[in-house]
């Protein structure tokens, strides 16, 4: 009888028995939850300080003065009668087009005169509604201009829009997140004229950007501009003042 040849024995591992894997507590960690709360708090805080926001400012927010006269509401596109149209005006459905270094005088009906203040307030077509980049200002007799860019940048010029050696003053400037800078989205700029204090205060939005004192007539003119580099389309306008005669 053949014996058959023994079977070789495997060769001897030195590894150690690994543990079998303990089962994963279904369980959320303490971390997971730890985050998820402060996760939840900082988007309710978020959305609260986006609602509650333009109410905790100390500025006041654009209102018009209690008693004054509603004195102009409409399109100034379709009212050319009662804008001068000698400035570089273009009239129009969709609103009044203001050229570069244009300027467009208001000419309130039956030669009538607004006094004790004014309040005149520009609603403005999109950015992209015009070729060039678009800039608006608010003239006040003749020497006050209020101007802001489609980025939020504006001056505050008395006299002149330069610095001035005799005097050491120049125009008032900044920029302002209250301007919406996209190009498909309209805005509203407006100038706040309280001849009781000579001053004036800028609003874009409905929000308070900026004051100024200034020195003009009782009874001063009104007009929209743009700057030498600048366009704007002018959709609505709404002029209040204090006394009419």
């Amino acid at each position: 009888m053949i014996t058959p040849p023994a079977a070789t024995p495997p060769p001897y591992s030195m590894s150690a028995p690994q543990p079998a894997p303990s089962p994963r507590s279904s369980r959320p960690s303490l971390f997971g939850i730890i985050f998820g709360i402060v996760a939840t708090v900082l988007t309710v805080g978020a959305i609260a300080l986006a609602v509650f926001a333009p109410q905790l400012t100390t500025a006041p927010n654009l209102r018009v003065p209690q008693g004054w006269q509603h004195v102009y509401n409409d399109n100034p596109g379709t009212s050319s009668g009662l804008w001068d149209s000698t400035g570089g005006c273009d009239f129009s459905s969709e609103g009044l087009h203001i050229a570069s270094e244009g300027t467009c005088t208001f000419k309130p009906a039956d030669s009538t005169t607004l006094t004790n203040g004014l309040l005149v307030v520009a609603r403005l077509a999109p950015a992209a509604d015009v070729a060039t980049s678009e800039d608006t200002g608010i003239l006040l007799d003749n020497s006050v201009l209020v101007i802001v860019s489609q980025q939020g940048d504006y001056k505050i010029c008395r006299g002149t829009c330069q610095f001035s050696s005799s005097t050491g003053e120049g125009p008032i400037s900044g920029s302002t997140i209250a301007m919406h800078s996209d190009a498909f989205v309209a805005n509203e700029i407006a100038v706040l004229y309280n001849a009781d204090a000579s001053s004036i205060d800028f609003y874009i939005n409905g929000q308070f950007v900026n004051h100024a004192t200034v020195d003009i007539s009782g009874t001063p003119s009104i007009a929209l501009a743009t700057s030498s580099s600048g366009e704007t389309l002018v959709t609505h306008v709404d002029i209040y003042a204090g006394g009419v005669s």
